[in-house]
């Protein structure tokens, strides 16, 4: 029997995302700076390797798809001066605009991606910058407007970064336990809170498109903390306290970026190179079921997914006359009643952790704290389904 992550991602494959298979090659435009594309190492690699979009390429060439990327470098202030060009060259990935020869509206972009520096978050979003009358909303609006006059139809992507590390450090880099401790509890803390609220003022002030968030840095903070990704010495994976990333961390922040776009799994037969770190290696398919359950949880108050355009667990085909999970919302016990026996079900919290675990159809739930899980259950016939469930 395949297992439960091979037969989820197989799903996937098949029903999610046919507004992408229908089409040749994913364009993206990245308004972005260094935490996306690294090009000046100190740490040399042979192309480019300190880069998400030399990643991604590789993911979705694995998958079977084609990409195309052009971008540009500077902080949102930059950004919104308008047009944008396409200053970004790679090695391995097609260029998706010659900016030099045609304008941006013949390039048919499908989606932006937009990251803002990573050390003004000790001020709100819609705080103006210092010496200046607008915010990081204000500017992030007008470039969002002035895409939608080029192209009507595309999708917004926040890339959340990571800190701004010199704070923490009192002996320079690399942090000691305690300071590295320190700056993912700030990551995870007031910085992420306020990518948060600038995501909540973006959906708001664009209420005709679809603007999503892709949590990177919580992500891959996360993923560090949990065994065996704890045992990855820091410098292997910084190389100074910006932090700029050695070719790991971006390889973590395109498999978040890629599941986000592409609305599915990274490929499982990925073969990932010796420049990565070991531990990740040969622990790939661990590393990807937990970015994407982390995708696949992180929701707002409504509750609504902030990463993916598409309903991802409704896109997982299932008859209502095979399996049935309710109540939903449950309580003390959730039911499972199904065709075929359950072989193994799984239930998995907003973090990506295994929390409960069985083969029996009624579940007993009243020891989880309210929030939000997946349910995943795999049948005795092979057949495996995924419910997103909700404990009040």
């Amino acid at each position: 029997m395949k297992s439960l992550s091979t037969i989820i991602a197989s799903f996937a494959l098949l029903f999610s995302c046919s507004h992408l298979l229908a089409q040749d090659t994913l364009k993206t435009f990245i308004f972005g700076h260094s935490l996306i594309n690294h090009e000046f190492q100190v740490n040399i690699t042979p192309s480019q390797e300190t880069s998400v979009p030399h990643w991604f390429h590789f993911l979705a060439e694995e998958a079977g798809y084609e990409y195309a990327v052009s971008g540009q470098y500077g902080f949102i202030p930059q950004h919104a001066n308008l047009p944008p060009i396409a200053q970004w060259v790679f090695d391995s990935v097609a260029s998706a605009w010659d900016s030099d020869n045609y304008p941006f509206s013949q390039a048919d972009f499908d989606n932006i991606l937009i990251t803002p520096g990573n050390f003004i978050q000790w001020q709100g979003p819609s705080v103006d910058y210092f010496n200046d009358t607008q915010s990081p909303l204000d500017y992030t609006s007008q470039i969002f407007n002035w895409v939608n006059q080029q192209e009507d139809s595309m999708t917004f992507y926040v890339y959340e970064n990571w800190p701004d590390m010199a704070p923490y450090l009192s002996q320079g880099f690399p942090p000691s336990q305690q300071e590295w401790q320190n700056y993912n509890d700030y990551l995870n803390g007031d910085f992420h809170d306020w990518f948060l609220e600038y995501h909540d003022s973006l959906i708001l002030a664009h209420p005709d498109h679809c603007v999503r968030m892709i949590p990177v840095g919580p992500v891959i903070s996360d993923l560090l903390m949990q065994a065996p990704f704890d045992q990855i010495a820091i410098d292997t994976l910084y190389e100074d306290d910006a932090p700029h990333g050695r070719p790991t961390v971006y390889f973590l922040a395109a498999l978040a970026t890629y599941m986000a776009m592409y609305e599915e799994p990274a490929p499982s037969s990925y073969q990932v190179p010796d420049i990565i770190d070991p531990i990740v290696a040969s622990n790939y398919q661990q590393a990807v079921d937990f970015i994407w359950n982390a995708l696949l949880n992180f929701d707002d108050l409504s509750p609504e997914n902030r990463v993916f355009c598409e309903d991802v667990t409704a896109s997982i085909e299932k008859n209502e006359s095979t399996i049935r999970i309710y109540p939903n919302p449950m309580e003390t016990v959730l039911n499972i009643v199904s065709s075929a026996p359950v072989s193994k079900y799984e239930m998995v919290d907003a973090f990506g952790r295994s929390v409960l675990q069985g083969n029996q159809s009624l579940i007993d739930v009243s020891s989880l704290p309210s929030g939000v899980y997946l349910c995943k259950v795999t049948l005795e016939n092979g057949q495996a389904f995924i419910e997103k469930v909700f404990k009040q």
